[in-house]
């Protein structure tokens, strides 16, 4: 118990004293410092008993009073004292006073066990603390204050904490984080605090990544790469697929590259540019069904886009957006030349994401309609409908996701435009090719998934089918298990006599798991 109260009237003592010297030395700080070979006034130690230093040192400090004025020494001596006091933090303060001379102090204070066992930045003193992320005429003049009081303090006490959480309170669409950069003089340290903006503040979002390594256990292999290099409102994304055919009834090869921003003299007005170029390859089964139905158009071999695209945010969490897309296709050998299928683009999107109730909450719902006609000289005449919605509910361990999607086309779309399930995200448990192998014009599907630590059950109904054919819903339940980015899971069949399973594994990045169509 001595000894408990002997440590804390020490830590007091350590206190009190830098409190009491704050005033003095705010008072001697000049707006620059002291050129070295300045005539030191006095040297002296603050915060710690001089007579507890060696006498080698004590001399050394008491000679640097009437000498020129020699920073880089006098750095060498607070490491001494650092040395040979190892509970103790010292930093040096040079200040002006009358006649052209100088005032040393050593500055010295009790480093508490706590900061011995953590960070080992904590024990320094603070040279400057700034807020960066934001403009200076942002920071309310008595937060700039408060934040000011923290110089001379060493870096762990718990004023800084008090500090970090009054810039917390005050930039809330903010996150605050803290850098910590080497001072001028030993023994001290910059503090900066970083702020960022959240994504769910911003006004417009970049396009949600895509990318995956998946594998399928009807339909094999496939990736898709989508890694953005960004900065804060402007961002290209190389693209790149191989053998992927999750989303389409084609399996495609290519690349292509992606240029946004969504700040255009406002930060409500975005716009993006994506051009891609991708060869294809068919199932038998698609091929087959292509034969039996000459009305679907027939399968290409290649396909390229070109898409300028052009965002406005009504609110936060609403935006349109409208575009082009300019699409050329190169049928299979033997057919005519390349067709176009030009369409224009329209779009409504609902993002938003809160916290109620100690959970989190997120709703990403979209429509989409893609209308292709002559104006526009395309080879194809159709107008293509598109929703999709999802809500996601995180609390603690459990996560419960909900979505849902409903499409149709009305016209003659080429197939890359046509609907399919049976994939990673949909009827998990059927096959597409086995479902329908050239596609439907008209969809429906809906997903309940229920997450323990990472474990999940899941149930998925869904059809899919072209105007004027009898359509057949299918059902598919499973589990599976999930660790951002990586997933697998297997699905079974429930309505039918075919007793099968279908494994799907691989990493998925972006988004909270919705269809991209």
């Amino acid at each position: 118990m001595a000894q408990r109260l002997h440590t804390a009237l020490r830590m007091t003592k350590a206190i009190l004293v830098l409190a009491l010297l704050a005033v003095p030395l705010t008072t001697w700080a000049q707006p620059t410092d002291p050129p070295d070979g300045a005539i030191v006034a006095s040297a002296q130690v603050s915060g710690f008993d001089l007579g507890r230093l060696s006498p080698g040192l004590q001399e050394e400090i008491a000679r640097i009073a009437g000498g020129p004025l020699d920073r880089a020494h006098l750095n060498e001596l607070a490491a001494r004292i650092e040395e040979e006091q190892p509970r103790f933090v010292a930093a040096v303060r040079v200040v002006s006073v009358p006649a052209g001379e100088v005032r040393v102090v050593f500055v010295v204070a009790y480093m508490r066990d706590q900061d011995r066992r953590g960070d080992a930045n904590a024990r320094y003193l603070i040279e400057r603390v700034e807020i960066r992320g934001i403009s200076e005429s942002d920071v309310a003049a008595d937060l700039h204050a408060e934040v000011q009081t923290l110089v001379g303090k060493p870096l762990g006490t718990e004023d800084v904490d008090k500090v970090e959480a009054k810039v917390r309170t005050a930039f809330p669409d903010y996150d605050v984080s803290r850098r910590v950069i080497r001072g001028r003089r030993s023994g001290e340290i910059r503090l900066q605090f970083i702020l960022e903006q959240r994504e769910s503040t911003r006004w417009l979002r970049f396009t949600p990544m895509k990318s995956s390594l998946l594998y399928h256990s009807d339909q094999g292999w496939g990736a898709f790469l989508d890694f953005p290099i960004s900065g804060r409102d402007f961002r290209v994304t190389p693209i790149v697929a191989i053998d992927h055919g999750d989303e389409l009834l084609e399996e495609y090869s290519g690349f292509g590259v992606r240029v946004e921003s969504r700040k255009l003299g406002t930060e409500r007005l975005g716009a993006s540019f994506e051009w891609t170029t991708f060869d294809q390859d068919w199932r038998d089964a698609t091929l087959a069904a292509l034969v039996a139905n000459p009305g679907i158009p027939g399968a290409y071999n290649d396909r390229t886009t070109v898409t300028p695209f052009v965002n406005f945010a009504v609110t936060r969490q609403l935006s349109v957006g409208g575009g082009v897309a300019i699409t050329e296709i190169e049928p299979l050998s033997g057919a005519p030349e390349s067709l176009m299928a030009n369409a224009y683009i329209g779009r409504v999107r609902f993002d938003a994401r809160w916290k109620h109730a100690a959970a989190d909450h997120a709703v990403d719902a979209q429509f989409t309609v893609r209308s292709a006609s002559e104006t526009l000289e395309s080879d194809f005449t159709y107008t293509r409908y598109f929703g999709q919605a999802e809500y996601e509910y995180r609390k603690s361990k459990h996560t419960v996701l909900a979505s849902g999607l409903v499409g149709g086309i009305d016209g003659t779309a080429p197939l890359f435009e046509r609907f399919s399930l049976g994939d990673s995200l949909t009827l998990r448990g059927w096959n597409k090719y086995d479902i329908a192998p050239a596609g439907g014009d008209r969809v429906f599907h809906t997903s309940l998934e229920y997450r323990y630590r990472g474990f999940a059950l899941f149930l998925d109904s869904g059809t899919v089918w072209d105007t004027g054919v009898d359509k057949r819903v299918r059902v598919a339940a499973g589990f599976g298990f999930h660790s951002d980015p990586f997933f697998m899971t297997l699905g079974f069949p429930l309505n039918t006599d075919d007793v099968r399973a279908v494994f799907t594994t691989g990493v998925r990045f972006g988004g909270i798991g919705m269809r991209k169509y």
